[in-house]
């Protein structure tokens, strides 16, 4: 889960209608999608506790094999670096062929420095997408029906009212002056894929990939080694961290 103080004095803001502009759209870069009232030097990307800094994202729609209406139309997106090359990388829930997988929505991460990050997530479920602006900061996060029932439900009333308490799973922080200037400075001179925040707030930065594979309690199964899905109730289809060797 994210970290957002109570001392931040939230403000949160919904978008209903978001999936139907990004499916009408095809993509939707996340600055432009998204209007924030606060400055923004560089976009981090977290999922799950690993974070990783660039300087522009996107959301893209993906009609998968059969498209949106059942019919074949050969529209599925090529991902490029995609090759799971790097120390985490699933594809599937429970291995499905990506040519047999219904309509997904990925998040797309033009990264700084060396390194490449992307994760993908079932679009038949129910989601909802939220801009949170805090003191010193927003952030843009999407949580599904099902993460919400499962992890947040007893807790908290309302999807809503969780994603304000910085209780979600994935985000895209905008993050601008000292804060983003510390990231940036750490994805150029690092060869660590992502940096890992922790569960009480402090941000690991990993000078390079085996100190950052020694942190396995923080990181999400699915961006380890070995190919582990994620739990299912999160929707993810695919996801990988990797940097260039």
């Amino acid at each position: 889960m994210a970290s957002v103080s109570d001392a931040d004095l939230p403000k949160l803001v919904a978008f209903p209608e978001f999936f139907d502009r990004l499916r009408d759209s095809g993509a939707l870069d996340v600055r432009g999608a998204i209007q924030s009232e606060t400055e923004i030097d560089g976009i981090v990307y977290h999922h799950r506790g690993v974070q990783v800094p660039a300087h522009e994202a996107a959301f893209v729609w993906e009609p998968g094999a059969a498209g949106d209406d059942g019919v074949d139309n050969g529209d599925s997106v090529d991902h490029g670096e995609r090759d799971g090359s790097g120390p985490g990388h699933v594809e599937g829930e429970g291995g499905a062929d990506e040519t047999d997988r219904g309509p997904t929505f990925s998040f797309e991460v033009s990264a700084v420095g060396p390194r490449h990050a992307y994760a993908v997530f079932d679009a038949t479920r129910s989601w909802d997408v939220y801009l949170l602006l805090f003191e010193g900061g927003a952030v843009v996060a999407w949580m599904s029906d099902e993460e919400f029932a499962v992890e947040e439900s007893e807790e908290f009333p309302t999807k809503a009212a969780a994603v304000e308490a910085g209780r979600f799973s994935f985000g895209a922080f905008f993050r601008f002056g000292p804060d983003w200037v510390e990231r940036e400075e750490w994805a150029l001179s690092s060869t660590a894929p992502a940096l890992i925040q922790l569960g009480d707030g402090r941000l690991l930065q990993p000078a390079d990939e085996d100190e950052f594979l020694q942190h396995t309690q923080a990181i999400p199964v699915e961006l380890q080694p070995g190919n582990a899905p994620a739990p299912a109730h999160l929707g993810v289809v695919a996801a990988a961290v990797s940097v260039d060797r």
